[in-house]
């Protein structure tokens, strides 16, 4: 059966939350999708399937991510990461407010693609950390399993970041066992984003 996505825009939304009516309206009207949450398992269906539907339709109208989010899910953020890495369309990544944790190794993938540009605002800011696993370890074996897991995962995390970004090792190490806030500028300097929009954060243009 084939929607006439209009149609089902305007019959659907007097129902729905002013957030979920921005979401459909923005994807179905603006090319555009809204990652404003934590990172977790819907990751594919609110992005990942529309990244995949307009990088196979027949559109050269670019796409654009807004990117709000204070991470989450390490093995969800990889895998969108992993896809954004290989992205054949001209896409816009946009950070609202932050990119945080797993949020940040989304960011960081659009670094060696030459069809993505990340763009933040001067107030804009990331934050890069070690991750850490919730865990409720029934006996001592299955703690040492989880903490070698999680050593794997901090180490897998840091290659991709040292790989898509500016960051070298020396850095990274330095500031990783740290919250470690990067501002506007210096998510410029480090590769993180390829421009900022916008005066800076005192009303400077």
């Amino acid at each position: 059966m084939e929607f006439n996505l209009s149609d089902l825009l305007e019959l659907i939304t007097s129902g729905l939350s002013i957030e979920d009516y921005q979401y459909l309206n923005q994807l179905i009207n603006h090319r555009t999708i809204i990652m404003n949450e934590a990172v977790a398992s819907n990751i594919v269906e609110k992005v990942y399937l529309p990244l995949r539907d307009f990088e196979n339709d027949d559109s050269d109208e670019p796409v654009t991510l807004i990117l709000n989010s204070v991470g989450g899910s390490m093995s969800d953020g990889f895998f969108l990461a992993n896809y954004l890495a290989n992205y054949s369309k001209k896409l816009y990544i946009v950070v609202c407010g932050y990119a945080a944790s797993m949020a940040t190794l989304i960011l960081a993938a659009g670094g060696k693609n030459d069809n993505i540009t990340r763009i933040c605002y001067s107030s804009s800011y990331g934050l890069i950390h070690d991750g850490q696993i919730a865990f409720e370890p029934t006996e001592s074996k299955s703690v040492t399993d989880i903490m070698a897991f999680n050593e794997l995962m901090d180490e897998k995390f840091k290659r991709f970041i040292i790989t898509h970004t500016k960051i070298t090792e020396e850095l990274y190490d330095s500031k990783a066992r740290h919250q470690w806030f990067l501002l506007a500028e210096e998510m410029l300097e480090l590769g993180l984003v390829d421009r900022i929009e916008g005066g800076d954060i005192d009303g400077e243009h």
